[in-house]
């Protein structure tokens, strides 16, 4: 067995090269952050070549929320295209390289799929931040809703013989009910919101209470085929965006339920 061969042959067999009238569309084996096949371009003009991404990377970009307005923002864009040797063409909303030659090509198309590697980071970076400000959010509004009747807390478990289940937020109400709140911020913690439901329906846990809370209506973050299941199960659902007194009042409505 060679293991060199195999190496390349698995990377290298993960790319397919496409003429075009332009010049070569080059789908790698990588996924940007839509789930499709990371494609880059190579335009061929009179024996010279530029990389190029296909105009929409700006567009999926801010669509997904990053804000290149701010300066934090722009001068990591920036950074990112000067490390890289990428610019920016305004006009054309295209991420590019300089004219290369062609023994240039190959280097220039490695470094320009690098560049868009680093530049979906911040579509991950912002919604890691958007989670967190909403969890921030959630655990602030039922602090000041149940502060003074109940002990709320921040990745804890559940309760004695649920340990591997630590839910985002944690309700101690003085009824003796105990709320597990899970934010639906990602396909995980919806899951394992549905699985703790089963796990207590099971065991008759009758003093806890699951909750899923989605940050908005039909979140993108959750698939359909899961949010469906969540539906079906015993969870207490609720959607913060538009109706953030009518979660609070939900949640402090199972909180005082005795028994």
């Amino acid at each position: 067995m060679n293991i060199q061969d195999d190496i390349c042959e698995a990377l290298c067999g993960g790319f397919d090269v496409r003429r075009l009238k332009i010049g070569y569309a080059i789908r790698s084996p990588f996924t940007w952050f839509t789930g499709d096949n990371l494609t880059i371009y190579a335009r061929i003009d009179e024996g010279r070549v530029r990389i190029e991404d296909d105009a929409a990377s700006y567009a999926e970009l801010t669509g997904a929320g990053v804000d290149f307005s701010t300066d934090t923002r722009l001068g990591i864009l920036s950074g990112l295209m000067a490390e890289h040797g990428v610019e920016f063409d305004e006009i054309a909303m295209r991420f590019q390289t300089r004219w290369l030659s062609g023994q240039e090509a190959g280097a220039g198309a490695a470094r320009f799929l690098a560049f868009m590697h680093r530049l979906q980071d911040l579509v991950f970076t912002t919604r890691d931040r958007v989670s967190n400000t909403f969890r921030e959010d959630l655990f602030a509004a039922l602090s000041e809703r149940l502060g003074n009747e109940a002990e709320i807390s921040l990745d804890e478990a559940v309760a004695d013989g649920f340990e591997d289940y630590v839910v985002d937020i944690l309700v101690k109400h003085r009824s003796g009910k105990r709320l597990a709140i899970f934010t639906g911020t990602s396909e995980a913690r919806a899951l394992e919101a549905i699985i703790l439901a089963k796990e207590l329906e099971i065991n008759r846990a009758d003093n806890v209470v699951p909750f899923l809370i989605y940050q908005e209506t039909n979140s993108k973050r959750v698939s359909r085929k899961t949010q469906s299941r969540a539906i079906n199960s015993d969870l207490q659902l609720g959607t913060w965006e538009g109706g953030m007194n009518d979660v609070l009042s939900k949640v402090e409505r199972h909180a005082a339920i005795n028994g």
